[in-house]
């Protein structure tokens, strides 16, 4: 049976763990009715958590939707990322690989993370060949790469501007450039480091006037071409374990026990929202009809296959159309 809104089976449940790229976000603004229907949950006293794969940090990502319109204690109780988990992580200096067990020197491919990285044991360096291991930042391309690989030049999206006016870095819809800084790591027996398992993300582009919301690349592709070529990766952030832990004991400090009985994930994502919920063990909610899935059902995909893709049974999945009425 497919809902047509979150408010048709919000009575089943307390505590509602949201995604936020495709359920309430779609790239541009928000979906008709998210914010309403998010705001209604929290007046009825449930726990609205909303539980992103960014690397940005909590207070960071809070601030960033208060500009947007989205307000803490008004339309979410808690939100927690899968950078909160890096930095802990990285602070606590607990990052260890089968291949190196105490890695010091890092190399980034994509957007440094300086705020992760600040104030604790581990440096980045410029040289690959110097590096223990690869971070895998959001994979914009600079200047440097553009040029390098002008072929692909109609997919490259500007996303910041400098205070001259030249474009700083741009989004790509395609990962061909990094292949060839893939490679070499994983020749080099690099392990990587990854906080955002999404592949995608469907962004805005302000810089591109009247441009619609395309999905670009993002540090999950990245990652998942080290693992293509067996390469060790370590990740925070859904569907893995540990930003569910994570989530749940931060929920605890604050007094919140969770039934996970009573508790589901709303996302738009199988790979990483559904798969996501069942290993944690709580209700995974799906919006068919925004986001990722949309996408891909409208390219020719089904519900069926994508779940059979990651060995999910469907009948585990409760559909609704959108977060929000319409």
């Amino acid at each position: 049976m497919k809902y047509n809104s979150l408010k048709n089976i919000a009575d089943n449940f307390d505590v509602f763990l949201f995604d936020a790229y495709g359920v309430f976000w779609e790239g541009n603004g928000f979906y008709e009715g998210s914010r309403e229907m998010m705001a209604s949950l929290v007046n009825a006293g449930k726990t609205v958590v909303v539980i992103s794969n960014t690397t940005m940090l909590g207070p960071d990502i809070r601030a960033n939707y208060a500009q947007r319109g989205l307000f803490e204690h008004k339309e979410y109780s808690y939100m927690y990322t899968s950078g909160d988990l890096l930095r802990q992580c990285l602070v606590g200096g607990d990052l260890t690989f089968k291949s190196c067990p105490n890695p010091l020197k890092y190399y980034v491919i994509g957007l440094p993370h300086k705020k992760a990285f600040a104030d604790t044991k581990y440096q980045q360096i410029s040289l690959l060949e110097e590096a223990d291991f690869v971070y895998c930042g959001v994979p914009f391309m600079f200047a440097e790469d553009v040029e390098k690989y002008p072929q692909y030049q109609e997919l490259y999206w500007p996303v910041r501007k400098n205070a001259q006016g030249q474009i700083e870095f741009w989004d790509t819809l395609t990962e061909k450039p990094f292949e060839e800084i893939v490679q070499k790591a994983v020749d080099l027996g690099l392990p990587a480091l990854n906080a955002n398992p999404d592949f995608t993300a469907r962004e805005g582009h302000p810089l591109i006037p009247n441009s619609e919301a395309v999905f670009v690349v993002r540090n999950g592709t990245i990652a998942e071409m080290f693992r293509q070529r067996n390469a060790e990766v370590i990740e925070f952030g859904k569907p893995h374990a540990n930003i569910y832990e994570y989530v749940f004991k931060m929920l605890a400090k604050e007094g919140i026990a969770v039934d996970k009985a009573r508790t589901c994930m709303i996302g738009d994502t199988v790979r990483t929202d559904v798969k996501g919920a069942l290993v944690a063990g709580v209700t995974p909610v799906l919006c068919v009809e925004t986001g990722v899935v949309a996408e891909d059902i409208q390219n020719g995909k089904t519900l069926e296959s994508l779940c059979q893709a990651e060995k999910i049974d469907v009948q585990q999945i409760v559909q609704i159309k959108r977060v929000g009425e319409i």
